[in-house]
């Protein structure tokens, strides 16, 4: 995603719709596998981030990021419980070894990649995660001068507030509608799109992912004014 930006610093969050999320500045704490992964779909953290801050009065998020090493997000795991989190919700490097995190009492939340165990699940119907080089934009200007006949769109921004919306029921000790089961897990599942240059504005520019002056500047103003886009 555009805005997409996984940070590593804390992020206090205040928020006026809904209090008494379980105590004195609840604590969700967001495992990111890789934030310098640009290939990566598997979370929007400015978007998971807004909508705690949303939904949740006067709740923390901590962003922990593993830079793609398992045993490094296994001690950051512990490192988030030893912090004092309410709840962990985790993109995992290696889905398959988080034992230690899933062994805890604390609520733990996959996000994109099923972790064994965990107690709630968001991702996709088609099972993990696509990888794309670059961001959404570059696929879509790819897309736009011939040079890829079609993209993946993963509604990223959509998958990660859900998980900050389970995240908040677990804080609200609410239960939360339109789940699945999947594995035994209650689960959350979005679809994935295949984007052509005949749907690059009715799905990028139509759910907000790009704007029609991101798609048709500098380079492709040309070919966008050849197709009638603007």
């Amino acid at each position: 995603m555009l805005r997409a930006r996984l940070l590593t610093l804390v992020l206090v969050a205040v928020a006026p719709l809904v209090s008494g999320c379980g105590g004195d500045e609840p604590t969700v704490a967001l495992l990111v596998a890789d934030g310098s992964d640009s290939s990566s779909r598997a979370v929007d953290v400015e978007g998971f981030t807004d909508r705690v801050e949303a939904t949740c009065d006067e709740c923390r998020v901590r962003v922990y990021d593993a830079q793609g090493d398992a045993d490094t997000q296994k001690s950051q795991a512990r490192q988030a419980e030893a912090d004092s989190a309410d709840v962990v919700v985790v993109v995992p490097v290696d889905a398959d070894d988080l034992g230690t995190l899933t062994g805890s009492d604390l609520p733990v939340v996959s996000l994109g990649e099923l972790v064994p165990a965990s107690d709630r699940f968001v991702g996709l119907q088609g099972g993990r995660l696509p990888t794309q080089a670059g961001t959404d934009l570059d696929a879509a200007r790819e897309v736009l001068r011939g040079e890829e006949e079609s993209m993946t769109y993963v509604p990223t921004r959509a998958t990660s507030e859900q998980a900050a919306d389970v995240a908040v029921s677990f804080l609200a000790g609410d239960p939360l509608a339109g789940a699945e089961d999947v594995d035994g897990v209650e689960s959350w599942l979005f679809r994935d799109q295949e984007v052509t240059i005949d749907s690059l504005t009715s799905v990028l520019v139509g759910q907000g992912v790009l704007t029609i002056d991101d798609l048709c500047s500098g380079a492709t103003e040309k070919r966008c004014a050849r197709l009638g886009l603007r």
